[in-house]
């Protein structure tokens, strides 16, 4: 594993090529690429550290995807929210390489991805991670929280179905899930966990917009009630629709109300 270092930078000075303006943002910002050799491809990592980074050694780790598209919105979002108390102190990174999404957000092989999703997972637990916790004051607790859209809920999804004692996330927000994936596949990795686990010690946060299609909305309902069935007693979840809001429109609300949920008592 390689990796390529930028100069950190006050946030002010960063340049605005990803999604939303982010000269607001109270903290500092740094760049890297990390080379894996469990993908054979090289990611771009963008940081976000809080203004009161130095004087914490417990920082939580904050996870999203689509780091291209995503990291200035997230990160203005978490900013603004660790200044009024709302929630932890964080550090958030974005995984670039958005390019890549169909081959690392989808769990199987279909005709819209390539079904890498296992080794995305991987990558994030035993190369990024701990590349992260060498650099950054992280609490390594297995606390970590994940933020993922569309192909990125998916993902989310399915790293929550994945077996607990060397997950490293117990935090999950998912926006705008693509459920219809290879029929709907997501759903038979939540009853595979459900048939050998009688908890689920994490919190969820899902959300979708009221305008997506019918599909969408029904399987998001369908999700939402066979969560909830299971009956595990340390299973945080929250649903929510988003009024009159798309597939893109809703995330950034998604990713608000999410991050007040996942982070409350």
């Amino acid at each position: 594993m390689k990796l390529s270092y930028y100069l950190l930078l006050p946030i002010i000075l960063y340049g605005c090529s990803k999604s939303n303006d982010i000269s607001d943002i109270n903290g500092s910002i740094q760049e890297f690429v990390i080379e894996s050799t469990i993908l054979k491809d090289s990611y771009p990592i963008y940081v976000y550290l809080p203004y009161n980074y130095s004087n914490n050694t417990n920082n939580q780790l904050i996870i999203g995807l689509d780091g291209e598209t995503r990291f200035n919105e997230i990160a203005t979002l978490i900013s603004e929210k660790i200044q009024h108390g709302k929630i932890a102190s964080s550090v958030f990174i974005a995984i670039g390489n958005n390019q890549k999404r169909n081959r690392d957000y989808t769990p199987t092989a279909y005709a819209h991805g390539s079904g890498g999703a296992n080794n995305f997972y991987q990558f994030i637990k035993n190369e990024l991670i701990p590349e992260l916790q060498s650099r950054y004051d992280i609490d390594p607790s297995n606390n970590k929280t994940l933020i993922g859209h569309s192909f990125g809920g998916l993902f989310t999804q399915y790293v929550m179905a994945q077996e607990r004692t060397s997950n490293p996330f117990d935090k999950f927000i998912a926006s705008g899930t693509s459920y219809w994936y290879d029929a709907g596949v997501i759903f038979e990795y939540e009853q595979a966990y459900a048939n050998v686990n009688t908890d689920l010690d994490v919190s969820l946060y899902n959300g979708m917009g009221t305008l997506e299609g019918g599909v969408m909305l029904a399987s998001f309902e369908e999700m939402n009630k066979r969560l909830a069935s299971r009956g595990f007693p340390n299973f945080r979840h929250k649903s929510e629709l988003i009024t009159g809001s798309g597939h893109s429109g809703s995330a950034i609300e998604i990713f608000k109300k999410g991050l007040d949920y996942v982070f409350s008592n």
